[in-house]
């Protein structure tokens, strides 16, 4: 038999606000990635100023940090980040495919939380990794001088609103299961009386 509970009947706001942290968290997060001045640097003696991203296109306009070998924090940045773009790219691709369908049920609001928790665990890590990649370099010239830009702080933010929807659906699978199981019909069973103890008393009774 199918389940009792199959819709969560969560209100319209919970769903706003979970599409909307994810879908701008989502759009933030490929722009800081578009962009290649994540931090600043400036070496005192040199005119130059350099700038750093895990992805840095570098052009004319922007002279970028190429060290000699980059170092694991890096490559591991790197690697968080793309399953940060890859996951909110697909779950974006989902909730736009689907808007008045997902989430509904507390097993999808179950999955929503644990991806989105994953993705803002990937951009902060890669955040963390690529920031302790360019205080490594750094010790080469102590007297250089580092200043995190924008694009470092969007990505904060970023991973504050996957987080925020993380928290959302949390509570609203929490919400969910519980309406199931308090809602659910409570099946009694007819008591069985054997034939066997109503034939007895039927005879004590003639006697």
């Amino acid at each position: 038999s199918a389940p009792f509970c199959t819709k969560c009947g969560i209100i319209r706001l919970y769903r706003v606000l979970i599409l909307t942290c994810t879908f701008t968290g989502s759009a933030l997060l490929w722009w800081a990635f578009s962009l290649s001045t994540w931090v600043k640097i400036e070496i005192p003696g040199s005119s130059q100023v350099l700038f750093s991203a895990l992805f840095a296109i570098c052009t004319g306009e922007v002279t970028c940090w190429m060290p000699l070998s980059k170092s694991n924090y890096f490559m591991f940045g790197r690697i968080f980040m793309i399953s940060a773009l890859l996951l909110s790219f697909f779950l974006s691709f989902i909730l736009l495919a689907f808007p008045h369908a997902l989430p509904d049920t507390w097993k999808q609001y179950f999955v929503f939380t644990i991806t989105f928790f994953i993705i803002g665990i990937c951009v902060f890590l890669a955040l963390l990794l690529h920031s302790l990649h360019i205080l490594k370099v750094i010790h080469l010239h102590k007297e250089a001088k580092i200043t995190f830009l924008y694009p470092t702080f969007i990505l904060l933010f970023s991973a504050t609103l996957f987080f925020i929807s993380g928290i959302l659906c949390f509570f609203s699978s929490h919400h969910c299961w519980l309406r199931c199981v308090l809602l659910q019909p409570i099946q009694v069973k007819p008591q069985q009386i054997s034939v066997a103890s109503g034939n007895s008393n039927n005879h004590r009774e003639e006697t």
